[in-house]
């Protein structure tokens, strides 16, 4: 069993009525997405999996599209247009195999080296959306919505009132810290009072164990502590690593990977305005592998 906060395992939605089904999110690999579909067919047997909704485009959610060929694939517009900040297969695989002589690729060696990416073949949606999305799976009512840029620069929640459930994507991270893809802290934490304003009872993360309303409060005011932390320093001039070392003692606490507080911490600077920032994918792994040393 790996451990549900781990880089790379995430959570995926199944919403089935009738023949009919909706997948939320595919795997990182294609043998995960295998596992997942033959899970699928298990507990739903003969049932078609007609549509695929991404939450976001990070290769954790989305490498395995291409086994369900037949489904229509959704995201929203920013999402597609975004497709995050996001490395190939190939590209994910050398850094993740590579020697662990610099921080970076011992991180990547130590988080992503035991996947698998060989033939993946990135496939993208088929269908975007902009605002929310009302679709019908069988009889059961499901709403897109579309959260904007937040973790990714394009994230998407899905909700089914009639349970009262929302598969959040990776805007809701339990038992470990997030990592902020998008620039903006400000616009995770206002996606977490989106997927609320739902009123939803439970939650899907797009990593770790399904939460309440109160896990949602305390996830988001957290960010919300954070993003205030980081201001602060920006406003007083401190240098980013120094910033994230201090918000790292300050909020790490008892979740996994406090190293991530280095991207909100990169976030709340870029939207202070501060120059110099990183906002790459490799600049951001190279900073939360320079943390994790620390």
């Amino acid at each position: 069993m790996h451990n549900s906060t781990a880089w790379g395992y995430s959570n995926c939605g199944l919403v089935a009525s009738g023949e009919q089904a909706l997948l939320v999110d595919t795997q990182f690999t294609l043998a995960g997405t295998r596992l997942l579909l033959g899970a699928v067919e298990a507990a739903v047997p003969g049932v078609e999996i007609s549509t695929v909704v991404n939450s976001h485009q990070n290769g954790d959610h989305t490498w395995g599209n291409q086994l369900l060929p037949d489904a229509e694939i959704i995201t929203s517009a920013a999402s597609a247009e975004h497709v995050c900040k996001e490395i190939s297969p190939e590209q994910m695989m050398l850094l993740g195999r590579s020697a662990p002589t610099s921080a970076i690729t011992a991180y990547a060696a130590e988080h992503i080296g035991v996947f698998d990416f060989s033939g993946i073949t990135v496939t993208g949606a088929t269908r975007t959306f902009t605002g929310t999305l009302e679709l019908e799976v069988g009889r059961v009512a499901v709403e897109l919505i579309d959260l904007g840029p937040a973790h990714s620069e394009g994230d998407v929640a899905v909700h089914v009132p009639a349970d009262r459930v929302v598969f959040t994507g990776d805007v809701l991270f339990m038992g470990a810290h997030m990592i902020v893809w998008s620039d903006s802290l400000s616009a995770c934490i206002a996606a977490c009072d989106r997927i609320l304003s739902t009123g939803a009872t439970t939650f899907v993360p797009g990593h770790g164990e399904i939460s309440g309303r109160a896990g949602v409060v305390a996830f988001r005011d957290r960010l919300a502590r954070v993003h205030e932390d980081a201001t602060s320093h920006a406003a007083r001039g401190v240098e980013l690593t120094d910033a994230a070392r201090l918000v790292k003692g300050a909020h790490a606490g008892d979740l996994a990977h406090p190293e991530r507080l280095f991207t909100a911490v990169a976030a709340a600077y870029k939207e202070a305005g501060v120059e110099g920032v990183p906002s790459t994918t490799m600049g951001l792994v190279e900073g939360m592998a320079q943390l994790a040393r620390e």
